[in-house]
């Protein structure tokens, strides 16, 4: 089954949830989630019992939990669904499948998938109706690359999910802030707004692609269109190996059901052992996680919203969530370790006590290598909101000096539709290029003193450290506004007349 097939199966099984009134776009997205879950984990014991691992105890069967004993049996792909009941099956799904929370040979990834799990399907004939979509797929046959295409497509129909600002981040955009910030092996990358794992993701795919020998490296066509190398990670060690399945990746993130989607993401890719907690990360009370620090910290921080509940540990009181989380940034990034960060561009111009201190604070104990301004139409069709981002390193000393790029094309139409092909301008291949030697160029690249931002009273938009002109909007006049309204009203009452016309002689002839 190819990227194609596999898009095709999971519209299909989206409309059958669609037309049972399961509608809410994370809602949906998680039950086929589980259900998806559910067949892979019988195709994986499949795949251990033919190795005949003697270790491998299969994921079915009975277990103690404390003192009381859990059957996993019932849900067994090909016991489940070999039920001709179909309520009797719904029955068995909804009651058991929340206990492999608490199975204790699933991964600490796994587990998270299906803590708190509900199953909210209405009814037997819509799941079997899923059941019967899903029996085709074989997921021991299937690239890896193709298991990621299967989950991007499902989190692209999450991102039409609004709530709480959790809009997907462009996959390009990911990537190429990624490669700037450069994590390497040994390190740790937390995303503590992870949503459903991206930046995680990316991550992990740099580290492999970073460790493996070039007859090992391959060629892929992202949706995007743009073409981007995958490794499979043949230089690194057992121990480097374990450390990047256990220990490298930390995802937090406070909504559960997000959450779960990126657990699901790191199993599909390998590195499900790794903590994905659900927390607030910038309110509330402190917990454990506050008292540790990232090597490289990764994020596309929630862009609207304030909080007066900042935690302690932050330095700050109130403020967005967005200046939060970069005090929390600066909080939990390790001395020596870098961040990469997406920003509403209200980061840029914002003079509130909040933004002013965590700004201050920024040049004047970090360094702040770079300012990349992001066009309008970044995250569409989420939010048309100007975007850009910050990558700083802790240093532990002031920033002397900070590069400037401005990006007015992203290879798309950056509308709606986001259709992306080589007519439409790109500047990320040169942002990266030019990125290491800092180059300038006249209108798109600059090298600004830290002292000329400090004296713009922490204003860095781009026209008030007058590196370019500042937009003007041009209004028509009054007078010429309301003669085209007068102009318009007299087409409609016009319009309407004909219709009215057509209507009577349509009367009179019938």
């Amino acid at each position: 089954m190819d990227s194609g097939q596999i898009q095709n199966t999971l519209k299909a099984l989206c409309k059958v949830m669609w037309d049972s009134n399961v509608t809410m776009p994370i809602t949906y997205i998680t039950q086929i989630s589980y259900l998806l879950f559910l067949k892979m984990l019988e195709e994986m014991d499949h795949e251990q019992q033919d190795a005949q691992n003697g270790n491998y105890r299969s994921l079915f069967g009975k277990y103690k939990d404390g003192e009381e004993e859990l059957d996993f049996d019932p849900l067994r792909w090909s016991v489940l669904t070999s039920n001709p009941d179909n309520e009797a099956m719904l029955r068995i799904l909804r009651d058991t499948m929340p206990q492999l929370s608490r199975h204790p040979h699933l991964s600490q990834g796994g587990r998270a998938i299906f803590r708190n799990a509900a199953i909210v399907i209405p009814n037997g004939a819509t799941l079997r109706r899923a059941v019967d979509i899903i029996a085709p797929i074989s997921f021991l046959g299937m690239d890896a690359d193709i298991k990621g295409d299967l989950f991007e497509y499902l989190a692209s129909e999450m991102g039409s999910q609004k709530k709480a600002a959790q809009f997907r981040t462009p996959r390009h955009l990911i990537r190429v802030i990624t490669q700037m910030v450069n994590p390497q092996i040994g390190g740790t990358v937390c995303d503590p707004a992870c949503g459903s794992g991206g930046f995680l993701i990316s991550a992990y795919e740099h580290l492999l692609l970073a460790n493996t020998s070039p007859e090992f490296i391959h060629e892929k066509i992202s949706p995007d269109g743009t073409i981007r190398k995958i490794g499979i990670g043949d230089k690194l060690s057992r121990a480097q190996w374990d450390f990047l399945q256990t220990g490298a990746f930390f995802g937090f993130d406070g909504d559960t059901d997000i959450l779960r989607m990126a657990a699901m993401n790191a199993m599909l890719h390998g590195f499900d052992r790794c903590p994905m907690v659900q927390r607030d990360s910038i309110c509330g009370s402190e917990d454990k996680w506050d008292e540790i620090q990232f090597d490289y910290i990764l994020e596309n921080p929630p862009f609207s919203g304030s909080r007066g509940d900042a935690k302690r540990s932050l330095r700050i009181e109130k403020g967005d969530k967005y200046v939060l989380f970069l005090a929390h940034a600066m909080r939990s990034l390790r001395p020596g370790g870098t961040a990469g960060i997406i920003f509403p561009n209200g980061i840029l111009f914002g003079e509130t006590g909040s933004h002013n201190t965590v700004k201050e604070r920024l040049l004047r104990e970090f360094d702040l290598q770079t300012v990349v301004v992001l066009p309008k139409g970044m995250f569409e069709p989420y939010t048309p909101n100007q975007t850009c981002f910050f990558i700083f390193r802790n240093t532990g000393k002031p920033t002397k000096n900070v590069w400037f790029f401005k990006v007015d094309g992203d290879g798309s139409t950056l509308t709606k539709s986001r259709k992306f092909g080589e007519q439409y301008r790109n500047d990320f291949p040169d942002l990266l290029r030019m990125w290491p030697g800092r180059e300038k160029e006249d209108n798109r690249a600059w090298l600004v003193p830290a002292k000329r931002l400090i004296d713009n009273n922490y204003n860095m938009t781009l026209s008030s450290l007058g590196l370019i002109e500042a937009e003007t909007v041009e209004h028509r006049e009054p007078e010429e506004i309301l003669v085209s309204v007068a102009t318009k009203e007299e087409r409609i009452i016009k319009l309407v007349q004909e219709m009215q016309e057509l209507l009577a002689g349509g009367n009179g002839n019938g």
